[in-house]
């Protein structure tokens, strides 16, 4: 009877093994967002044969803006509540980890942190995972929203950040130690990108959410420096956000005739329209669209915060953030002249592009410490 046991303990584990492991991807929502697209690039390459992915939305229908592209991947798409203010996904939630008994729960953003760990720890999900984009004001500056975090931090297996500094605040202000952190930029997918020839560069671009980290008033004061400087100067914008009609009007006030693309699910038509992106936060982890701007070939200038300081050196123009409007206006025109430096500058974007930020290359990374944790977990067992 005891050798019957054992026997059929064993098939049970073999056959635990054979299946493809379970992992629920959880974020707030498919709106826009650089969290949005990176997660959407990883999931492009994510081992098929062995795992069996299911993404969830906190909240959302299939009129969120990404709703398209997460359909294309092939997997289970799963919104919790239709609308973020009723939390029907406090229920769908923990259902959903009881009825599919995922392996692997990864979180990305503040709610999706906060609940599916704390709902994957209490529900026995082997292996819990916390996935930190960006130094978000809204954590900065609230000691309640970093303490949330710090206790819900407790409840990971494993924590990714995207850039050093992401890594370093989690020491520093919430505690987490060291070795439970792994620093994973964020990915592109792999695309040979062809980029039509222009002329001599004239037309800047700004994209993001119109909220205040972006500081899209400090491009709009910029963009009055280079039109004083040469007025044939044309400036697009895509987005959409809070401060949208405010920073028209500020747009208007300046004499800046802005051209505002809204939100789209790609920005390939909008980088297509552009000689030089310029990206003016006052803070950011590792912003998607600038990894966007170099695979496409677009020369970018950058505010040299945080992981934009970190991972860039000569593969864009990197502006002092304490610098005078008139002093980067000044800078970004210079710059702009000299059409063999910055061609020099577009090659050395791309090479660092498919060397460092490869998403296929970043999801077997994430998927190797899953195996490991899982491993750990049931030798643990």
């Amino acid at each position: 009877m005891k050798e019957r046991s054992r026997s059929e303990a064993r098939e049970r584990l073999e056959a635990r093994n054979a299946r493809r492991i379970r992992v629920l991807q959880l974020i707030d929502s498919l709106e826009l967002g650089g969290a949005q697209t990176a997660l959407l690039a990883w999931l492009t390459s994510h081992d098929r044969s062995r795992f069996e992915v299911h993404l969830a939305s906190m909240h959302g229908t299939r009129k969120s803006l990404y709703y398209g592209r997460a359909e294309q991947l092939g997997i289970p798409v799963i919104f919790l509540s239709a609308r973020r203010l009723v939390p029907i996904y406090l229920f769908r939630l923990p259902l959903l980890m009881l009825t599919h008994r995922y392996d692997v729960v990864h979180c990305h953003l503040f709610a999706s942190n906060w609940l599916g760990k704390s709902f994957a720890r209490l529900l026995g999900v082997p292996v819990v995972i916390s996935h930190d984009h960006c130094n978000d004001s809204f954590r900065t500056n609230s000691m309640l929203v970093t303490l949330i975090d710090r206790l819900t931090n407790r409840f990971a297996d494993r924590i990714f950040a995207v850039s050093a500094s992401v890594k370093d605040y989690l020491i520093t202000f919430e505690k987490v130690a060291s070795t439970r952190i792994r620093i994973i930029p964020a990915g592109l997918p792999d695309r040979m990108l062809s980029r039509r020839a222009r002329g001599l560069a004239k037309v800047i671009g700004g994209a993001g959410r119109l909220v205040p980290q972006k500081n899209f008033s400090r491009f709009l004061r910029i963009a009055r420096v280079l039109l004083k400087l040469d007025d044939s100067y044309r400036f697009v914008i895509a987005g959409s956000g809070p401060l949208e009609a405010e920073l028209k009007e500020e747009a208007s006030a300046r004499g800046v005739n802005a051209e505002w693309f809204g939100v789209e699910p790609s920005l390939d038509r909008f980088f297509g329209e552009i000689d030089l992106y310029l990206l003016t936060s006052d803070f950011e982890g590792l912003p998607m669209v600038l990894l966007e701007a170099l695979q496409h070939g677009v020369p970018v200038a950058a505010m040299a915060v945080d992981g934009i300081r970190e991972e860039f050196s000569d593969e864009i123009l990197l502006l002092n953030p304490a610098g005078d409007d008139r002093e980067l206006g000044l800078l970004i025109h210079s710059a702009l002249q000299n059409q063999t430096e910055l061609l020099n500058q577009i090659q050395r974007g791309k090479e660092l592009i498919s060397r460092r930020f490869s998403a296929r290359h970043q999801i077997r990374e994430m998927e190797q410490v899953y195996m490991d944790l899982l491993r750990e977990k049931r030798r643990a067992d």
